[in-house]
């Protein structure tokens, strides 16, 4: 089965071709047929429009019509691939969470993790409007009935999970101290990050990578026991 031209594609309005709904909403969650290679490359376009205006006038702030004028298709096209601007918005945050990603083999065998944490704040600076994108819809969407307030409280419980978890793998290996709540430190991690990030919207020239250098080093201080010889902090021993 081929796929279907968008309206905005060469030939589409005239042949009066037109995808169904059910089409449009599979492109926007990336389900169902693969779009072609011109497809893929008109969504990209309309994902990083749509994270650049965010980034610079939030969700609310920002409409579909000036969206689709920066990445040069019509509204009518937009919606093709992107039926709502929630679905849209669910987009933008599906390609800021698959960046936010720190590429590891295993699951965190203890306090590395705080390495992976600093290595997500030196990348800021390559894509300083995903961060903005990211701040400005958390702050929109604290509501009780906002519209991605669901999906953004999911993500929240799921750095968390991950953040604690890596704690409890520490204490676990004997690398943390064990009168330490995972929990308790998994939420004051996420603030100062949360924090890191307004502050360093409001003024760019602060030298995030040095703060959360430092930081990861204050908190392995604080957090970890005395090991063996050689072992570095946070790290498990290895196997004998």
């Amino acid at each position: 089965m081929t796929e279907q031209a968008p309206p905005d594609e060469p030939g589409a309005e005239a042949s009066g071709r037109q995808a169904p709904r059910g089409a449009a909403s599979a492109r926007a969650t990336g389900q169902g047929a693969r779009p072609s290679g011109k497809g893929q490359l008109r969504r990209e376009k309309i994902l990083a429009a749509a994270i650049r205006h965010v980034a610079r006038n939030g969700g609310r702030g920002t409409s579909l019509a000036q969206i689709a004028t920066e990445a040069g298709v019509t509204q009518q096209g937009l919606l093709y691939y992107f039926p709502s601007k929630d679905e849209l918005l669910n987009a933008a945050l599906d390609v800021r969470d698959q960046r936010d990603v720190v590429p590891r083999l295993d699951p965190w065998q203890g306090l590395e993790f705080l390495d992976g944490i600093v290595e997500r704040i030196h990348r800021w600076r390559q894509e300083p409007e995903m961060v903005g994108m990211f701040t400005l819809l958390l702050v929109e969407n604290l509501g009780d009935h906002a519209p991605l307030r669901d999906r953004l409280e999911k993500r929240y419980s799921l750095v968390h999970k991950e953040y604690a978890d890596g704690v409890r793998a520490a204490q676990a290996n004997g690398t943390a101290r064990a009168d330490i709540d995972p929990d308790l430190k998994a939420i004051e991690i996420i603030a100062f990050l949360n924090g890191l990030e307004t502050s360093w919207l409001l003024s760019p020239s602060l030298p995030v990578e040095d703060v959360a250098t430092a930081w990861r080093d204050s908190q392995l201080a604080q957090m970890t026991t005395a090991g063996p010889p050689n072992q570095q902090p946070g790290r498990a021993a290895a196997p004998e």
